[in-house]
């Protein structure tokens, strides 16, 4: 079954279960049944089919999660048409691009959690300032709550609603009825590292693959719970939030905000948690913190009898003390995270995929895993390495092709085989390595390959950091962009209990001149500069000699989506950050 029959068996099944349980403004759960779930979606359908959307017209859903997301995301699966995610934090000009690149007939506007009460942040004025330019576009729908636009093609979600009120159900299921394996699902874009993003066309078939392979490594039942968090355009989000949840009927709790997953999780206890290692590495820190900093508790851990216990606690302290499967994806972990989780009893395993794959392709589990891989190819995927260490992939998720980009396909897709852009290899067990993308490998002055992300993610371990950017293309030696966490200052150095500090970035700054500082004073401190190259020179022991850093920079403050350093999934965005920074990365050479 595709997920809209998945959905409306669900319904049948299970109408007075428990499906999506959302916060209101009192930050009370407000919850609906699979039936209740089913009614709000048709409604949406309905409406799809009023405004005269055929198979294969293409809606853009531009907001972070919110239930009319999953419910505009489904009523589009339901009604054959196509669902376009667009990032909640998308500029003017990308939201344009994506948009249009789409051929969206419908957006549906929602909000950005992070805006921080910036008007020029919110979805809804940043549309504003190109709707004029997508003619292709008929109808902006206003999720419930949001301002509507000052624009003739704007109406609010009730208009919305109300306008499907004359179609009978039986239309929609008819649209139901009539999905193909071979139809287009939904366009995911890619977040756009080296450029314009590229719309990946992926199908029913490919979904209902993926997700077969994924029930053969671990399955979840009715009624269990998971924590939606990351952003629904996203593949990873789409693959578990807007399809896995419903083949299995599971209990999807939305985040409001991505700074409050942990918290969320901690209320929820979710069975299933998805996560990036930008997460994880949050809670690694505040872990580390805790059991260096306490003796009992450093020491409790190595005696069999207290051992138990102090895991036990640690592990309710994340939030994942009821939790089967947690999973990383979407950039290399430091092993030293796995390993501390494992070890507390977390069942927090690493995984490989992209987006041209429909998410998963290979993974770590219960009885095999083996920490520093991202695990063996999934069932029904095949990998291997070419002559030059490429990662190629094949299978039934592998794309249809990049929308209306035939060249891009042709160079990606040869003889059925998707050519990742990752370098890697295969051990004689079939545990898959990864040692960095193709296109960032640095080759040095002296002619030395360098993977960035493997030692980022190493230097990253350093407990004051939040970033590390490797430079080192062209050069006679590696240095390092540093960001300092301010999180980890406020305990670190300030002494700050870690449940006390702020998850928002801004009100940490505030904290921080609550407490008499500014940044500076650690950025600029030559103190703070001599901890970390301790540890630096210790980490460098990890590394040959032309891999290690032989200088680095604290920068004044940290990477952010906004300055376009980071992609929506937290990704670096190298070219960007090269230039943002190119004063900075020229005076470490200076001599």
């Amino acid at each position: 079954m595709n997920t809209p029959q998945n959905l409306i068996n669900n319904a049948n099944k299970y109408p007075n279960e428990p499906a999506l349980s959302v916060k209101n403004e009192k930050g009370q759960w407000q919850t609906d049944s699979w039936a209740e779930f089913f009614d709000f979606t048709m409604g949406i359908s309905k409406s799809l089919l009023a405004l005269g959307l055929q198979a294969n017209d293409k809606i853009s859903i531009y907001s972070y999660n919110r239930k009319e997301w999953y419910g505009c995301y489904l009523a589009a699966q339901m009604s054959n048409v196509v669902g376009v995610g667009v990032y909640h934090t998308c500029s003017s000009d990308e939201v344009e691009w994506v948009v249009g690149n789409s051929e969206s007939r419908i957006v549906f506007v929602g909000n950005n959690p992070s805006d921080n009460d910036d008007v020029e942040k919110m979805p809804n004025h940043r549309l504003l300032n190109v709707i004029d330019k997508l003619n292709q576009v008929d109808v902006v729908v206003m999720m419930d709550g949001i301002d509507t636009l000052d624009h003739d093609k704007a109406i609010s979600w009730e208009e919305f609603i109300a306008k499907g009120e004359t179609i009978d159900e039986s239309e929609v299921l008819e649209r139901v009825d009539a999905i193909k394996a071979e139809d287009t699902s939904c366009l995911i874009y890619t977040s756009g590292t080296t450029g314009n993003p590229k719309g990946v066309e992926l199908t029913h078939k490919n979904w209902n693959f993926e997700l077969d392979s994924v029930e053969e490594t671990f399955q979840f039942a009715q009624g269990e719970r998971y924590v939606s968090w990351l952003p629904l355009a996203h593949v990873f989000g789409q693959l578990v939030d807007n399809h896995y949840w419903i083949r299995n009927a599971m209990h999807l709790h939305v985040v409001n905000s991505p700074l409050f997953v942990v918290d969320y999780a901690k209320e929820v206890k979710p069975h299933l948690f998805i996560g990036v290692p930008r997460i994880y590495e949050k809670i690694y820190s505040n872990l580390k913190a805790a059991i260096d900093g306490k003796a009992i508790l450093k020491i409790g851990l190595k005696i069999p009898g207290l051992s138990n216990v102090f895991k036990k606690k640690l592990k309710e302290a994340t939030g994942f003390s009821e939790t089967r499967f947690a999973i990383s994806g979407a950039a290399p972990i430091n092993p030293d995270i796995l390993t501390l989780f494992q070890f507390l009893g977390i069942p927090l395993f690493e995984g490989y995929g992209m987006t041209e794959n429909t998410a998963g392709a290979s993974i770590n589990f219960e009885g095999n895993n083996k920490i520093g891989t991202v695990g063996k190819a999934m069932p029904g995927t095949e990998m291997k390495i070419a002559e030059d260490g490429e990662i190629l992939i094949r299978g039934d998720h592998v794309m249809k092709g990049y929308y209306n980009n035939p060249s891009a396909t042709a160079e990606t897709i040869i003889d059925g085989w998707l050519y990742t852009g990752d370098v890697g290899k295969i051990d004689s067990d079939g545990y898959i390595s990864i040692t960095g993308r193709k296109k960032e490998i640095y080759v040095s002055s002296g002619g030395k390959n360098i993977a960035p992300l493997v030692i980022e993610e190493t230097m990253k371990s350093i407990p004051l950091l939040s970033q590390c950017f490797l430079v080192g293309d062209g050069r006679k030696y590696c240095s390092a962009l540093f960001t300092l966490d301010v999180g980890a200052i406020l305990r670190d150095k300030l002494g700050v209990e870690a449940h006390i500090i702020p998850k928002d970035p801004g009100e940490q700054l505030s904290m921080l001149e609550e407490k008499g500082h500014s940044l500076p004073d650690f950025t600029d401190s030559e103190e703070v500069k001599s901890e970390i190259q301790l540890l630096v020179n210790e980490l460098n022991g990890r590394f040959s000699n032309p891999e290690q850093l032989k200088n680095f920079s604290i920068l004044p403050r940290d990477f952010t989506i906004d300055d376009g350093e980071l992609t929506p999934t937290l990704k670096i965005r190298r070219k960007q950050i090269r230039e943002n920074w190119a004063d900075v990365i020229e005076s470490m050479y200076s001599d």
